[in-house]
């Protein structure tokens, strides 16, 4: 299991102390950060009163950033309990408890009391071996017309060890993107777009990385052998063994 870290809240207000005044990116579990979210955010085209069903919403980041851009309510669901209990944490003292709520479990189990007007998921279906049958799980969450929002990594399986989502490639499956593509839309889901945001991605980590690792708190200092994930992972984004594929669809009637 990749996603099994504890004492994530001791971790985060300990990083807090030592680098007071420097947020970093702790609660952003995907390359490109908050910016990746906004461009999530834009295609989704979300007014105030819209329900969001974040998957896999680790700590919480892209839930209370849609909520406090659009005014919509945010459900993350998330299968690591130690990621959820600090997602409430860090929404505590934000002023978005009315709009942005955390559950842990999986979403094959998840039954809404009402479907959601839009989802997005970011970095999880590498995870998931069967990515049609999790694409529909989703799909049953959602109103038909629906809008879904993914960020998501693509390309080859054969790839250095350990990444931000596996440390030794036994609980990975990427797929190329024209796989990963046919699997969302055979779980019910027309294309409004299918970007290659590779390009991007590689000009983000130029940029965030100009001057070495940073030195306030950021996300590699969570995760065992943090930095090692996080070098690799932009190693084969920049030699093309994978990409950043960014996708908008519609939840077909």
């Amino acid at each position: 299991m990749t996603y099994d870290e504890t004492g994530v809240e001791r971790t985060i207000a300990r990083l807090r102390r030592e680098h007071p005044g420097a947020a970093g990116d702790l609660d952003q579990f995907h390359i490109g950060g908050a910016d990746a979210v906004g461009m999530l955010i834009d295609g989704l085209a979300l007014t105030e009163g819209d329900t969001v069903l974040d998957v896999g919403s680790g700590l919480g980041g892209p839930a209370r950033q849609i909520a406090r851009r659009t005014g919509s309510h945010v459900t993350g669901i998330d299968i690591t309990p130690a990621y959820v209990a600090t997602a409430r944490d860090l929404t505590a003292g934000t002023g978005l408890d009315d709009l942005v709520r955390f559950e842990a479990g999986d979403i094959a189990a998840f039954a809404p009391d009402r479907p959601f007007r839009a989802a997005i998921t970011m970095h999880v279906q590498m995870n998931i071996e069967d990515k049609t049958e999790w694409f529909s799980h989703i799909a049953r969450c959602l109103a038909p017309g629906a809008r879904l929002a993914v960020w998501e990594v693509c390309g080859s399986a054969d790839l250095p060890w350990p990444m931000p989502w596996s440390l030794d490639g036994t609980d990975s499956f990427v797929v190329p993107a024209d796989a990963l593509h046919a699997s969302i839309e055979q779980a019910g889901f027309t294309t409004t777009a299918w970007t290659d945001e590779t390009p991007w991605v590689r000009a983000w980590i130029e940029k965030t990385f100009a001057d070495g690792p940073p030195d306030g708190p950021s996300l590699p200092m969570l995760l065992h052998d943090g930095y090692t994930r996080v070098i690799n992972f932009a190693a084969a984004l920049t030699d093309g063994t994978l990409e950043i594929r960014r996708g908008t669809f519609t939840r077909a009637a």
